[in-house]
């Protein structure tokens, strides 16, 4: 009875394992054709449609040439001691044809983003320059000497500095004249879409 009993168990584990299905996925490709990242049920996905929908939250399904995100709604309530604490209030399902993806936000990871991004020189410059104005109406100096010109032209220019950084610094989405939004389908006899 027991050997019966274990290999039926054995048979049921292994055919459940043979007859499951591979579900769909949606991938971002570069123009080479390389895949950056690949979406599938579980992950978390952040975009923007057509339509200028934002979309943010974790995938539920991939079919039928579309993605399902479940999105939560987190918002502040009140508590009974007069206080606020964010509270998740619900969610909802919210299915995205593949195409109409225009903009897939993927978040860095990078060391020294405040320096890469030109924020601590716009920050530092700045704050140079409004302690060199303090510091002049505390000990009484104009503003317009040489020496203080000079300092202050100098913070100004790291700030400007910084700020022409933080317009170039390489964002982290990825829209469609770099990247396209493919379509895998994983059932018999279907080819890959978005070509």
């Amino acid at each position: 009875m027991r050997v019966f009993l274990l290999s039926s168990i054995l048979v049921l584990l292994f055919s459940s394992a043979l007859f499951s299905q591979v579900s769909d996925f949606v991938t971002v490709k570069k123009k080479n054709n390389r895949t950056y990242t690949t979406y599938f049920p579980g992950s978390h996905i952040e975009c923007e449609t057509i339509f200028g929908y934002h979309v943010n939250g974790w995938v539920e399904a991939v079919h039928n040439d579309s993605v399902f995100v479940k999105q939560y709604s987190i918002q502040m309530t009140p508590t009974q001691f007069g206080v606020s604490r964010l509270d998740t209030l619900g969610s909802y399902l919210v299915g995205i044809y593949y195409k109409d993806i225009d903009v897939v936000i993927i978040p860095r990871k990078e060391s020294f983003g405040y320096v890469k991004n030109g924020s601590i020189f716009i920050i530092g410059g700045l704050g140079y320059a409004l302690l060199n104005f303090v510091n002049g109406k505390y000990l009484k100096e104009p503003i317009t000497t040489s020496r203080n010109l000079r300092s202050l032209g100098i913070a100004l220019g790291v700030a400007g500095g910084g700020y022409l950084i933080n317009r170039l610094h390489l964002s982290n989405n990825r829209n469609g004249k770099k990247y396209r939004v493919e379509y895998v389908h994983m059932g018999e006899g279907q080819r890959l879409k978005g070509f």
